[in-house]
């Protein structure tokens, strides 16, 4: 008795003497099982991929990850890290396991699965790197993974201010390190017109210019300009647009482009003045705010217009969605034009406001035929809106339960939980915050979104994803850009891929192990007083 007693004392001893090895992981995944076991991998990683898509992510990770670990390719005998599909799994669903005789085998139900194990792995370095020169301790385990939604994105408005393609491609390479898989990409608004349209050039020769920019708040009186024109040449090409949609597909990420309408056109307006029914008098919008001056839907050449604009924006998109817009909609104009007055008699329509139902019934129709389906912002309820058009809830989440309800597909981007646009703490003056649009949306308020919240199981079906928006009307460097989305994409990233979040503290705890050291790392910039609320 006591030999067996001492027996079990001594490998007690033993097994306290092995190093917790624990890794932390964001978002988290469904199923971690780690083992005593710790498997020795190289400074420099040989990647294994069995197709030729699969070597592809491969190459595509070594880019990304180069500050982390060697990277180079080799047969599947002397890889160390091994990648295959598994067509019983789920497309974006993937398992990571870590073995001493086997390395490390990532296996997804497609290569997008495939290449969401690989950012987990990118992390799991990082916490089980011996430094510079020396090799990765990894802790035997096997990770099972799959995201919740199927939508998870986040949203960058290139027209307040404009950011280059590199930073685009950054953009990119920051929602793929968080499993987002969505980029929204706002690309035209009042204040600027920023996609080349071959037929309409004044788009960007005049659209893309405003003479001015507001940069004091628009509380104040009176408002505060800088007197100095921006946006010349600032427009993306049809050869870079071509471009950065490779990049993103690359990345497992899907660009949806968003073309403003009816309002927020005053760019377009300015371009071609006999889109709006006044005909005269358009600039592009120095300001920010809801603009009176929208497309007018009473003249046909209107139609015509935004017809040829998006067969451009189809050719250019690959992705199932063209985003209509629809938000913040005055409809002063029409009221006023005797076109869309003649309109609504003709059409028998009693409300002014189902001219804009009508304008997306008609665009809807002409986008299903060429396979494309649309997202509007969550007024497109109030206008009319067809069974088969995505809602995008902005102002709450209620617009996307009302959606929910009715029985249309909703991705939420409650600007009460995901506009980052807004303040990361209450006293922004104290810590250093740079100039928001207002508003107060911390960490801990954007991990606590309950996506379902009001919903029956039977409406829940119908919340296909999360997204975060960023604005852009004070944010005029890619450096702030960050600063605004980091960390707070951590919490967009868990409760978008996560079935069950954890508690606070140990989120925080996760993020400040991984993700704050996974930033810094790479170079980005985030804002460090985000955990202080």
């Amino acid at each position: 008795m006591r030999h067996l007693i001492s027996v079990i004392m001594s490998v007690a001893a033993l097994l306290a003497a092995v190093p917790a090895l624990a890794v932390s992981i964001v978002p988290q995944p469904v199923s971690v099982r780690e083992n005593r076991s710790v498997v020795r991998l190289p400074e420099t990683l040989v990647f294994y991929g069995r197709s030729a898509e699969l070597k592809d992510l491969a190459e595509v990770w070594g880019e990304s990850f180069s500050s982390l670990a060697g990277f180079r390719t080799g047969s599947e005998r002397n890889a160390n890290v091994k990648l295959y599909t598994d067509a019983s799994m789920a497309k974006e669903e993937y398992s990571l396991e870590v073995s001493v005789e086997n390395g490390v085998v990532i296996r997804g139900g497609s290569p997008a699965g495939v290449w969401w194990g690989m950012q987990t792995l990118a992390q799991i370095l990082l916490q089980t790197s011996g430094g510079e020169g020396k090799p990765f301790m990894v802790p035997g385990l096997m990770i099972e993974d799959r995201p919740h939604f199927p939508y998870r994105a986040g949203m960058l408005d290139c027209c307040r201010h404009f950011f280059t393609v590199d930073e685009v491609k950054e953009f990119i390479d920051i929602l793929a390190l968080h499993k987002l898989n969505v980029f929204h990409w706002h690309l035209t608004d009042d204040q600027g017109w920023r996609i080349e349209i071959r037929k309409y050039p004044l788009l960007t020769e005049i659209g893309a210019v405003r003479k001015e920019t507001l940069v004091g708040s628009l509380d104040a009186k009176p408002e505060i300009y800088d007197g100095l024109p921006y946006g010349k040449g600032c427009f993306f090409t049809r050869e870079q647009i071509r471009d950065v949609v490779a990049y993103a597909a690359a990345r497992q990420v899907t660009i949806i482009p968003e073309i403003e309408m009816p309002g927020h056109a005053e760019a377009a307006l300015a371009s071609y003045p006999w889109l709006g029914c006044r005909g005269e008098g358009y600039e592009v919008w120095p300001t920010w705010g809801v603009n009176e001056e929208i497309f007018c839907v009473g003249k046909e050449s209107t139609f015509r217009f935004l017809e040829d604009v998006l067969d451009e924006v189809c050719d250019l998109f690959p992705g199932e969605y063209i985003h209509i817009g629809g938000d913040e909609v005055p409809y002063v104009r029409w009221e006023e034009c005797p076109d869309c007055q003649a309109l609504m008699k003709r059409e028998g329509i009693t409300d002014v406001a189902h001219l804009q139902g009508y304008l997306f019934s008609h665009i809807e129709k002409y986008l299903n035929a060429k396979g494309k389906r649309i997202i509007g912002w969550d007024e497109i309820l109030d206008a009319g809106v067809t069974p088969t058009a995505t809602v995008m809830s902005w102002r709450g989440p209620s617009g996307g339960i009302r959606a929910a309800r009715q029985g249309n597909h909703v991705i939420m981007v409650p600007n009460t939980y995901f506009y980052l646009d807004y303040y990361q703490t209450r006293d922004p003056r104290r810590y250093g915050e740079p100039q928001g649009i207002g508003g107060y949306v911390p960490l801990s308020k954007s991990y606590s979104f309950d996506p379902y919240d009001q919903l029956s199981e039977e409406e829940r079906q119908y919340i296909t994803g999360i997204q975060a928006n960023l604005w852009t009307e004070y944010i005029s460097s890619f450096e702030h850009v960050q600063q605004m989305i980091l960390p707070r994409y951590t919490a967009l990233s868990e409760v978008s891929w996560s079935e069950g979040k954890t508690d606070m503290e140990n989120f925080r705890s996760r993020v400040k192990a991984v993700m704050l050291p996974m930033y810094d790392l790479l170079g980005l910039n985030y804002a460090r007083y985000g955990f202080y609320e």
